[in-house]
């Protein structure tokens, strides 16, 4: 009775830590989130360098995906979880005390290298030292807590950067000191003795990224359903990423708004997606097609950003952006998923990613060139113009298929 006593005090733990940990690891995201391309542009970055930065931290995370996961293996989730820490801080440092284009782009692979490290790191620990069941709830705690922290640390963020710009950095790197010296103290203390895990070379990451192309390519050229989804998505994020990118530096240019303004936008935006969330939950029709005309909608309010010139009038329309990424995420995610099989699930979904994220590093230098030769409002239109010429190409499509499979022979 004690040991058991003993087993379950040390998964009630084990959760606590992870869900530290993970809240600890996004506080940067959410703390940064509102103010850090106007942080960029504070330090006299034009839009394409700026874009550059930003786009750094996605490349490196992309091409270290697999690495990173082979390193895991190597030394473990413990070593694993106090060097993306220790990356984070680096990148904290360097945006705190550094002020040049070299030593951001450093700062922004770390980043990535940090997020490459940590992905998937944490999940595997706490699935390894908890049962199946008590995984799954925990996941769901892990989400709600993320969402929580993201809207409280972007409106911090906002406060403090009025006052001290770089002071989102010194509290960002708080939080990855407070994260190394759970990972080195606590982690330790409560998993289990170490599985023996499969060794895997780093050598054998690119073998890897190869053999993860080439299935996928294999698979999707069968099923060119498979294929059409994730090129579909590619171009959201192609489409989304000016949005992203410019909210903040374009609110900001109107008179008598501050970064505290920026910080409370940014938690309206949260609890705009979290309304698209539950929206969707109440939606049924989870296919293609209604994925499709979602994205013909939000291409519409993309490109009316473009052409709302009051504060008031524009934050509406990025809040109603928000709202449709709610709905357009979880739906984009169900609707690949439900069309891939079981035993090509993994390697389709990291085809996926890679391709993903090509298409989005693209977007920000594309569009970050747009916008220092027009303006930012002109890659809101042709954002949103991809996204409405998209959709209707994949209605129209599945509109023709249909009729095909009716038509008699």
């Amino acid at each position: 009775m004690e040991c058991i006593d003993l087993e379950q005090g040390r998964r009630k733990k084990v959760r606590r830590t992870f869900l530290l940990l993970n809240c600890l690891f996004e506080f940067y995201a959410g703390i940064t989130g509102a103010t850090f391309v106007l942080f960029l542009y504070s330090k006299g970055l034009n839009t394409m360098e700026a874009n550059l930065v930003v786009a750094m931290s996605l490349i490196v995370s992309f091409c270290m995906e697999i690495p990173a996961g082979a390193l895991a293996d190597s030394i473990g989730y413990v070593r694993t979880t106090v060097l993306s820490g220790i990356l984070m801080a680096v990148t904290n440092l360097l945006f705190l005390f550094c002020n040049t284009m070299p030593a951001f782009l450093t700062a922004q692979i770390a980043l990535g290298t940090a997020c490459a490290f940590e992905s998937g790191t944490l999940d595997a620990w706490v699935i390894d030292n908890t049962s199946k069941e008590e995984s799954r709830t925990v996941f769901i705690l892990k989400n709600k807590g993320i969402s929580v922290m993201m809207i409280l640390s972007g409106l911090v963020g906002g406060l403090i950067a009025d006052v001290y710009m770089e002071g989102i950095f010194l509290l960002a790197l708080i939080a990855a000191v407070l994260y190394i010296g759970i990972s080195l103290t606590v982690m330790p203390k409560v998993e289990m003795v170490a599985k023996t895990r499969n060794q895997r070379k780093l050598s054998e990451a690119a073998s890897g990224i190869r053999k993860v192309i080439k299935d996928s390519v294999q698979y999707c050229m069968k099923d060119r359903n498979v294929w059409n989804v994730i090129l579909f998505n590619s171009v959201l994020t192609f489409a989304f990423s000016p949005v992203f990118v410019f909210w903040s530096p374009v609110l900001h240019s109107f008179d008598r708004v501050n970064y505290t303004v920026i910080g409370l936008a940014w938690v309206l935006m949260r609890a705009a997606m979290l309304l698209g969330n539950a929206l969707l939950e109440r939606w049924r029709k989870r296919s293609f097609s209604a994925l499709a005309w979602i994205s013909s909608l939000c291409g519409i309010s993309v490109f009316a950003l473009a052409y709302l010139h009051t504060f008031w009038s524009l934050l509406a329309g990025i809040l109603l952006f928000e709202c449709f990424l709610g709905v357009i995420y979880p739906l984009k995610e169900t609707v690949l998923n439900t069309g891939i099989s079981n035993e090509n699930r993994a390697t389709v979904l990291s085809f996926h990613s890679m391709v993903v994220s090509i298409f989005n590093y693209a977007s920000m230098l594309l569009m970050g060139k747009i916008a220092e030769i027009w303006s930012m409002e002109m890659t809101w239109r042709i954002g949103g113009i991809i996204l409405i010429l998209a959709g209707a190409f994949v209605i129209l499509k599945t509109d023709k298929n249909k009729e095909r499979t009716h038509s008699p022979e």
